[in-house]
Order: C-alpha cells, then sequence, then structure tokens
C-alpha cells in the first residue's frame, strides 16, 4: 500500500443517528497530538436525525481533516465500514465507532507499536465505558496481559477486544469484498489476524459507549449474532491448527452454543434452545451439556433456576 500524501494513520469513523455522539467523537479525534499526518474518514450512513449537520460541521471546520462520506442511500453498518476503508490512503487504519471516544495519545501510542512490531497487523487496547451522558460507568471490560497473540486467540477468547480499540496495517484488498453483508466485528478480525500477530496494549486508551447497540432487541439477542457466530466456527479450517488447538476450539464453541441455548430457555424457545443443545453436543459432551439434558426434561422447573442463576451473576 503506498502512503499518499504523507499520511500514516486513516482514522475511518462510521456513524448513522448518533447526533448526541458524534461531536465528542470527532472531537476526541481532531485533538489528538502526533508525529504523523493523519486523516479522519466520516462515513454517515443517511441519518435521520442531526447527525450529518454536525459532521458538516466539523468537515467545514477542519477541511483538511476530516474526509467526509455523505452516502445517498442508506447502506447499512458493514457497507459503511467497507466503503471508509477503501477510502483510506494511510499505512495504517484506526476504527472508531461514531458513539466511541479516542483518549489522549491513543493514535502515537498505536501508531508507534505496529512499526516496532513488524509481526503484527493489529494493535489494540483496553477501554472503559461510558454511558449515553459520557459518564463514567462501574463496568470493568477484561483487561489481558500486554503482549502478542495469534489468530487462535481470536476464537478461543473472543469477545477479545473492542472493535473502537483497533488500529491495523491497511491490506483490505485482501479480503474487504469478500465480507457478509451482515458481518460481525469478529469476522473482520480474524481477517485481519490471519495477516499477522495481534499487539494488546494495557493502556486504556478509549471510551465505549455501553447499552446503546443492536446487540439486543427486547429481550432476545440479535438473531444475526448466532446465526454469523456460528458460520465463523463452521468455516474454521482444521487444517491450520494443531490438534490441541482444535479441541480447544470446538470446546470453546459448544459452550457458546450452551450459552445461546440457555438464552433461548429463558426467552421460553425450547425449540431453539433444543437445536443448539444438539448443535453444542456434536462438539463437545461435558458435564454442562448433562445438565442442559436435564433441564429439558422439565424446563419450566429449571427455568426458574436458571433465571436465579443469571440474576446473581
Amino acid at each position: 500500500m503506498t502512503v499518499e500524501n504523507g499520511i500514516k494513520v486513516s482514522v475511518c469513523v462510521v456513524t448513522y443517528n448518533q447526533e448526541n455522539f458524534i461531536a465528542e467523537c470527532l472531537d476526541s479525534l481532531v485533538n489528538q497530538v502526533t508525529s504523523f499526518k493523519y486523516e479522519i474518514i466520516v462515513g454517515e450512513d443517511c441519518s435521520t436525525d442531526g447527525t450529518r449537520a454536525i459532521v458538516q460541521n466539523y468537515v467545514d471546520k477542519y477541511p483538511d481533516l476530516i474526509i467526509p462520506l455523505f452516502y445517498q442511500n442508506n447502506l447499512g453498518a458493514v457497507e459503511n465500514i467497507k466503503q471508509v476503508y477503501k477510502k483510506a490512503k494511510g499505512k495504517y487504519i484506526a476504527h472508531l465507532d461514531g458513539d466511541d471516544l479516542a483518549l489522549p495519545g491513543k493514535l502515537q501510542k498505536q501508531f508507534d507499536i505496529l512499526e516496532k512490531n513488524l509481526d503484527c497487523s493489529i494493535c489494540v487496547h483496553n477501554m472503559n465505558a461510558v454511558d449515553k451522558n459520557s459518564i463514567p460507568m462501574k463496568i470493568e471490560f477484561t483487561v489481558f496481559d500486554e503482549k502478542k497473540y495469534s489468530l487462535i486467540d481470536m476464537y478461543l477468547i473472543n469477545p477479545f477486544f473492542i472493535h473502537s480499540s483497533k488500529m491495523f496495517v491497511n491490506k483490505i484488498d485482501e479480503y474487504i469484498d469478500q465480507l457478509n453483508e451482515n458481518a460481525l466485528d469478529i469476522e473482520i478480525h480474524i481477517e485481519q489476524a490471519k495477516q499477522g500477530n495481534i499487539y494488546f496494549l494495557e493502556e486504556c486508551l478509549g471510551s465505549y459507549r455501553q447499552f446503546v447497540g443492536v446487540t439486543y432487541k427486547d429481550k432476545l439477542i440479535n438473531p444475526l449474532i448466532p446465526e454469523r457466530i456460528q458460520d465463523i466456527y463452521d468455516k474454521f479450517d482444521v487444517n491450520k491448527f494443531t490438534v490441541a488447538d482444535v479441541n480447544r476450539v470446538n470446546k470453546k464453541y459448544a459452550y457458546i452454543l450452551l450459552q445461546y441455548s440457555n438464552h433461548y430457555i429463558l426467552n421460553d424457545d425450547n425449540e431453539l434452545a433444543k437445536d443448539y443443545l444438539r448443535k453444542s453436543k456434536s462438539y463437545e459432551y461435558s458435564l454442562l451439556t448433562l445438565l442442559f439434558n436435564i433441564i429439558f426434561i422439565c424446563p419450566n422447573f429449571f427455568k426458574k433456576i436458571l433465571v436465579i442463576r443469571n440474576r446473581a451473576k
């Protein structure tokens, strides 16, 4: 990838109906202090609120820094990501959702890490959580040891990191057009992790907006999520990993499927819950699997136990 106009980092922001957050997001980016030239590309996906007008105000104020992509029709989240990535001129791309924030020093520190660790294709960092009013929340994300991780870790310890914490090598031509139209963040992470290791910075360099996304609709999990997760694990190439790693991934996948089974038991869809249980058993049969088999003998009774257990967590 040839770096155009001396730009080293392209910050790609995707936004839709985030009029309450996008200004704060952009402020956190234009105020970054770096030793290199960077650009901010904003994909505004035909919002029905005032998001586009706010973005335009920032473009007018920072015309040499912010590049807007104002679509004529709504593209959807994945296609929006594709378009902003394709517009990137930098050697590296930093992803940021329009409701999240970059903390001071983020871009410089991630850039330095990737420049010094040529075996890494991704650099990520810890993030704190804020609510819709940008007030810090007492939520602790899992903090991993600061070290390098590999592709296998994407399957074993997901969710591994938050998308808005990521800076990665700009080699998008190798995978971007093959992404499913409903691809999850982890599917993009996996494609990038195929290109090199993942450097996890323990330092908190961003803020994640909690409980404003689309993971859940009412009380039910978004059905696209288990659908895409299954596709990820069903396509896991066992020939590229050791037998021990394959067994570890199968165990992880079986547990994920049991979590979906638990979710649908609690939401009174026993048939779908049984489907996930059956598939889980095909990857690993454990004591937890046995417990779920017992649950289906008298699901209404055991549902009460599961409710109590989940509340106690």
